[in-house]
C-alpha cells in the first residue's frame, strides 16, 4: 500500500496539477494508492501520524506532493516508525530537501520510479527541542533551523499579503530574494549565546545562526556547501554585525557557495548547538517560522528512511 499525502495549497497549486496527472496514471491504482489532502498548517503531521500507527506494517512508502513544510511535518508524523519508507515528490516554492537528497526525475517520472524501481536510502536528519520542553516538545527537521535574519525573512515570506503580490505577478522563483530585500532594511542585531558541542563560543551579538543538514536553503541557495545527510555532524553559519551592502553581497554569493569566504561569517561543523537570547528572536525551521529565545539542536540519533532516484 502507498499513502499519498498532497498539499494543495503548495506552489500556488503545483501540488494539486502534478497530483491530478498522477491520477491518471495507470499505475496509481495498480499500486493501491490511497490518497490524502492537507486542509492547513499541522494537517500533514496528523495524517502521517494516523496512517503511520494504522498501516505500518504494510507501507510500501508514504509518498509527500507539496513543499518542505509538508514533508516536514510528514517527517515528524511518522518519526515514531524510522523505517517506513518517505518520498518526496517536490511541488512548493523553494524544494530544497529535494536538491539536498539529489532527485534528478521530478513529476510523474519520479512517481513512476517510485513504484517501478524503489531505492530507499538512510539519512541522518536533526532534532530541535525549545525552551528546554524535551518531554513533548523534541522535533526533527530536514533542511536548516536558523535564527535572527534567517528567521525575520521567512516570516516575510509566509505573510499572506507577500504571498499574495509573489501569486499575482508569478514571481514564486523569487520568494525569498524579495523577502530577504524587505528584511534587510530593518535588520537588527541579535544578542545571543551559543554553546558548540558542550562549549561556550565567543560570539554575543550577530544577524543570524544557521544549523544546516545539508547544503542548500531559500530556494537553491548554498547557505552550508559542507553539510551532509550522510554525515553525522551538522553545519553552523554565524553572521557578526555587517554593512546592509556586505549583507546583501553575502547573499547574493551563497548561490554559489561563496559566501563563507566573507570575513564576518564564520562555519563550524557541530554535533550539538545550543542557542539562548535573553529576548525573543525570529527563528525559522524548514520554511516555517517563529519565535524563541532558547533551542536545542543536534543531529537525530537515528536514520531517517528516503527514497533517492
Amino acid at each position: 500500500m502507498y499513502i499519498v499525502i498532497v498539499n494543495p495549497e503548495a506552489g500556488h497549486g503545483r501540488s494539486i496539477r502534478l497530483f491530478r496527472k498522477i491520477q491518471k496514471d495507470p499505475l496509481y491504482k495498480k499500486a493501491n494508492c490511497r490518497t490524502f489532502f492537507t486542509e492547513g498548517p499541522g494537517h500533514a503531521e496528523k495524517i502521517a501520524e494516523q496512517v503511520a500507527e494504522i498501516h505500518h506494517e504494510n507501507l510500501s512508502s508514504v509518498i509527500v506532493i507539496g513543499g518542505d513544510g509538508t514533508l516536514h511535518e510528514v517527517i515528524n508524523g511518522m518519526k515514531q516508525y524510522p523505517d517506513v519508507p518517505v518520498t518526496f515528490l517536490p511541488a512548493g516554492s523553494g524544494n530544497d530537501f529535494g536538491r539536498g537528497i539529489g532527485l534528478k526525475t521530478r513529476g510523474v517520472k519520479l512517481f513512476r520510479k517510485i513504484i517501478s524501481h524503489p531505492l530507499n536510502y538512510r539519512v541522518y536528519l536533526g532534532s530541535y527541542v525549545l525552551h528546554q520542553r524535551y518531554k513533548y516538545g523534541k522535533r526533527t527537521f530536514l533542511n536548516s533551523i536558523g535564527f535572527g535574519l534567517d528567521g525575520h525573512i521567512v516570516t516575510l515570506v509566509n505573510e499572506s499579503n507577500h504571498r499574495h503580490w509573489i501569486r499575482k505577478f508569478h514571481l514564486s522563483n523569487f520568494t525569498y530574494p524579495i523577502a530577504l530585500l524587505r528584511a534587510i532594511k530593518n535588520m537588527k542585531p541579535v544578542h545571543f549565546e551559543l554553546e558548540i558541542d558542550g562549549h561556550t563560543h565567543p560570539v554575543t551579538e550577530g544577524m543570524m545562526v544557521t544549523i544546516s543538514n545539508h547544503p542548500y536553503y531559500g530556494g537553491g541557495m548554498r547557505i552550508a556547501p559542507k553539510a551532509s545527510l550522510q554525515s553525522s555532524n551538522l553545519q553552523v553559519m554565524i553572521v557578526r554585525q555587517i554593512s546592509k551592502k556586505k549583507l546583501l553581497a553575502l547573499f547574493l554569493s551563497v548561490f554559489i557557495g561563496k559566501h563563507t569566504q566573507i570575513r564576518e561569517v564564520e562555519e563550524i561543523k557541530a554535533h550539538s548547538v545550543i542557542f539562548r537570547s535573553k529576548e525573543m528572536v525570529p527563528f525559522q525551521v524548514d520554511g516555517q517560522g517563529g519565535r524563541c529565545s532558547e533551542c536545542h539542536v543536534k543531529k537525530a540519533s537515528t536514520k531517517a528512511t528516503i527514497f533517492k532516484d
